[in-house]
Parts: C-alpha cells; sequence; structure tokens
C-alpha cells in the first residue's frame, strides 16, 4: 500500500473508531494546523488554545488529542520569536490574543509525549530505539492525528487542510513507514 492510501486508511479509521469532537473544536484545530504549516506561529499558538478549551468541554476525547494539540502548541510558541511574517492573530478590536496572559500552551513540553494509551490512535509507531529521532517524530505524528480529526470534524476545512498539509504529512509518514519496515 502506497503512503497515500495508508494515510487515507489512517483517516478512515479515526472516522469511524476516534471520538471526534465537535464542528468547532475540528475547525479551531484546522486553523492552528493551518498557521503552523504558514509560519504564522502566534495564530497556530491562539488556536491551540482555543482548541484545548473547546477539547476538555468535550466527554470522552481520548487524551491523545489533548497531547497532540499541546505538542503543536508547544512547538508553535517556541518557533513564535522567529515569526518572519506580521503577526496574524490580531482581533476586530485589535488585541492580539498570542500576547494573552491566560495561554494555556506550556512552555515546556517534555511531559507532553505520547503514551501507550496514545498509541491506537497515532498513524504509525516509532521503535523505542529511535530516541534521536523521538522530538520530530513526536511532532509529526501529532501533526497527522490532528489533521485526520480536522477533516473529520470539520469538512469545511477539508479543502484547505489538503491543499496546505496533506502532502507534507504523506511524505513525513512514507520516512517514518521507512524507519519502522
Amino acid at each position: 500500500m502506497n503512503d497515500t492510501d495508508f494515510f487515507s486508511t489512517y483517516i478512515q479509521q479515526l472516522k469511524t473508531e476516534c471520538p471526534l469532537p465537535d464542528e468547532s473544536a475540528g475547525h479551531a484545530i484546522a486553523s492552528m494546523l493551518i498557521g503552523y504549516r504558514m509560519g504564522l506561529y502566534d495564530r497556530a499558538v491562539a488556536q491551540a488554545d482555543k482548541a484545548l478549551k473547546l477539547l476538555r468541554e468535550t466527554e470522552h476525547i481520548p487524551k491523545a488529542l489533548v497531547r497532540a494539540v499541546l505538542i503543536v502548541g508547544s512547538d508553535a510558541l517556541h518557533k513564535m520569536p522567529g515569526q518572519v511574517t506580521i503577526k496574524s492573530s490580531f482581533d476586530w478590536e485589535g488585541h492580539d490574543p498570542s500576547h494573552d496572559d491566560s495561554q494555556t500552551i506550556p512552555t515546556d513540553d517534555m511531559e507532553y509525549a505520547f503514551d501507550e494509551d496514545s498509541f491506537k490512535w497515532l498513524a504509525v509507531l516509532l521503535p523505542e530505539e529511535k530516541t534521536d529521532i523521538r522530538d520530530a517524530y513526536m511532532l509529526d505524528t501529532a501533526l497527522m492525528l490532528l489533521y485526520g480529526v480536522a477533516v473529520c470534524a470539520s469538512p469545511m476545512d477539508e479543502q484547505a487542510m489538503e491543499e496546505h498539509l496533506s502532502d507534507y504529512l504523506v511524505q513525513r509518514l512514507g520516512l517514518y513507514r521507512r524507519e519502522t519496515a
């Protein structure tokens, strides 16, 4: 099975087996992912914070989804000082939510790694001996999981996500599949 078919099968598995958030949380996740991919890290942080609040209000959501948002949001927060584009998160009142002191994204992501309970929701599992690529794996796998969840929970975002993220994630998935073969 090629990587594109494998990724499509993975997304279908999430759709049928994973308890999904509602459309507003799915949209927040999609906005976070697109902002992250486009280098709009302030937007990704603001949307991650919004998604976390919505996910925590939803029952039966796997902890893996919250961890994935934490992983991506934390990475975006670390990259935000190097953002080369103009700030993208201003709301109608001119407020910049990326400088909100009430953000729930932690600055230390070491405790935000997928645990054994999360493994069933991940596209590919990395062998334990591959510790040299652990951080990249956690981020890429979080992006894959959140992409699948957002596509399923917020169909209106599917085309934008496919344009900005799909090829990148399929390419990354292929690299991990070869590492685990």
